[in-house]
């Protein structure tokens, strides 16, 4: 086994599958310029390695990823959209599938990172959201497109439109296509996969992931042309800057105490 470290991000190489981990647990493993540069760089590697044929994509057990940082949500639109529009498609160019273990929540651009991968399984307690327009701005990183796309038309929709917080299973009852399990289970199912994905030769499932991801690619792109307008529009209004100073860091904490009651909800 080799274990490398990239800054916030750690990979982990036991051929033929490769594990990168989110490691910035204190910081939501939001998206810091670390946490970019160290998940570009260690998908990069570990695609670079001809023994691996799949990768697994984890975050911290309470939080997958919070998305964008306040500095980068207030930043130039080279920080806010083509900086993390190079970290989305550093998952959709890595040769070999990604699979995404979404042990703890994920929130905007956290969750986009978990959609943008080939397969993700999904914690039925924790939070997933979608909550651009709770800070005042329009959706971006093609979020228009991947997520009715991966939870369907019309709850893909209320997500956007609501930007409120949704169970892991409140969105299995609501008939997502995602794979959405119990806690303990989402990391053994997450490598599961990934070891059933490893059976093919790297060859042919490096052809079959081309295939399958320039279709996505194609409509989350034109989704983010189509996008950018309005988001840039948006953003730099006053109402949506004074929104992501004050609601910023709120979000997550809201997040979990939701999952507490959840929790309690169902002992009870």
């Amino acid at each position: 086994m080799t274990t490398l470290p990239y800054g916030p991000v750690e990979l982990r190489i036991e051929a033929p599958v490769a594990t990168v981990r989110l490691c910035d647990e204190a910081g939501s493993n939001r998206f810091t310029p670390e946490l970019r540069a160290g998940l570009i760089a260690a998908l990069r590697a570990a695609a670079a390695d001809p023994a691996v044929r799949a990768v697994v994509l984890e975050g911290a057990p309470g939080v997958f990823s919070a998305g964008g940082t306040t500095e980068r949500m207030l930043g130039t639109h080279e920080q806010r959209v083509v900086e993390l529009w190079e970290m989305m498609r550093a998952i959709a160019d890595c040769p070999v599938p990604v699979i995404a273990a979404v042990q703890g929540h994920a929130l905007g651009g956290g969750l986009l990172l978990a959609l943008y991968c080939d397969v993700a399984v999904l914690n039925e307690r924790s939070r997933y959201a979608m909550n651009f327009l709770a800070f005042g701005f329009t959706s971006i990183l093609g979020a228009s497109h991947m997520v009715p796309a991966a939870f369907g038309r019309a709850l893909g929709a209320e997500m956007i439109y609501t930007s409120r917080s949704y169970t892991g299973r409140e969105l299995r009852d609501r008939g997502a296509g995602t794979r959405i399990t119990a806690p303990e289970a989402v990391l053994t199912e997450a490598h599961r996969i990934a070891v059933q994905v490893a059976q093919a030769p790297r060859p042919a499932m490096e052809l079959m992931k081309s295939q399958l991801v320039r279709t996505v690619l194609a409509d989350a792109e034109a989704a983010l042309e189509r996008e950018i307008p309005d988001h840039e529009e948006t953003i730099l209004g006053e109402e949506a800057r004074r929104r992501i100073r004050g609601l910023h860091g709120q979000r997550l904490a809201g997040a979990a105490s939701g999952a507490a009651r959840e929790d309690r909800g169902t002992a009870a």
